[in-house]
C-alpha cells in the first residue's frame, strides 16, 4: 500500500509531517512528486505552480529553494501544522530507512522531462535508493530517459481515463516505458485488465483510492497495490 503523497487527509501532501505521518500509521510505501526548482534542487511537489498550495500564482520553476521553504504549504487546511516544500533528500530522510518510494517524475514541458529524469536517476543513486524505489510518471520521454540512464530502476506508466490519447496509445507507452509495473486510474481497473496486465509480466498499483468498498473491489481484481490519501483506512481493509 502506497501513501499518495503521504498520509495526505491528514497533513499537507508531500510534505514532512505527511510522510512521517505515512510511516506511522504503517504504509508499506510513500508516493510523491518530483520537480526541478530555479536553483535546480529535486523538489518534492505536485503542482507545477504554487497558488493551490501556497496562495501564490508564481511556479515552483522560477523560485530558488531558499525562497520556496519560506512558503507555508496548504497552512489554511491545516491549521496549526507548519509544512514547507522539501528536498527529495529531506522526504527520504523524514520517512526512515525501511520505507518504499514512488517517484513520480512530475513533468509537462517536452523540454524539461529529460533533464529531470537525469537528475532524478543521480539523486537516487546519491540517496541509495535503487532497492527500495519506483519510478513512475504520465510523461513518457521522462520515463524512456530514466531507462536509458539507469535501466537498474524500475519504472511504471500512469495513465487516468479520458484525456487526448486513447487506450491503445496508453497501451503502447506502457510496453514501451515500463520495466516494472504500471499505474493505472481504478476506474480502469477490472479483473479482466489486471490478469492482461500480469500477463505482460508486470505489477498493477492503481489510484487513488480511499473508499473501503472500492479498495475491496479492486482486492478482488487482484491488483498488486493501491496508492491511498488514507493509509490507515487502506491497512484495515486490507490487513497485512
Amino acid at each position: 500500500m502506497w501513501a499518495h503523497r503521504g498520509a495526505s487527509a491528514y497533513a499537507p501532501e508531500n510534505t514532512v509531517p505527511a510522510f512521517v505521518l505515512a510511516a506511522e500509521q504503517g504504509a508499506d510505501g510513500i508516493e510523491c512528486d518530483v520537480m526541478r526548482c530555479a536553483s535546480g534542487e529535486l523538489v518534492v511537489c505536485h503542482d507545477e505552480k504554487l497558488d493551490r498550495l501556497c496562495g501564490i500564482p508564481v511556479y515552483v520553476r522560477e523560485l530558488p529553494l531558499p525562497e520556496l521553504r519560506r512558503l507555508p504549504v496548504l497552512r489554511d487546511r491545516f491549521p496549526g501544522v507548519r509544512a514547507t516544500i522539501p528536498t527529495l533528500e529531506e522526504a527520504v530522510e523524514a520517512a526512515g530507512p525501511a520505507m518504499l518510494w514512488n517517484v513520480e517524475l512530475k513533468v509537462d514541458r517536452h523540454d524539461e522531462a529529460e533533464g529531470l529524469a537525469r537528475e532524478a536517476a543521480r539523486a537516487i543513486a546519491r540517496l541509495r535508493l535503487e532497492e527500495r524505489v519506483l519510478v513512475s510518471s504520465f510523461h513518457p520521454h521522462a520515463l524512456l530517459t530514466m531507462r536509458s540512464a539507469a535501466p537498474q530502476i524500475p519504472t511504471a506508466y500512469l495513465w487516468e481515463r479520458g484525456g487526448r490519447l486513447s487506450s491503445a496509445w496508453h497501451r503502447l507507452w506502457g510496453r514501451v516505458t515500463s520495466n516494472a509495473a504500471l499505474h493505472p486510474e481504478h476506474v480502469l481497473v477490472d479483473e479482466a485488465a489486471v490478469r492482461r496486465w500480469h500477463r505482460a509480466g508486470l505489477l498493477v498499483n492503481t489510484w487513488t483510492v480511499d473508499d473501503p468498498d472500492e479498495l475491496e473491489r479492486l482486492r478482488a481484481a487482484g491488483v498488486d497495490g493501491v496508492i491511498t490519501n488514507r493509509p490507515d483506512v487502506a491497512l484495515r481493509t486490507y490487513g497485512r
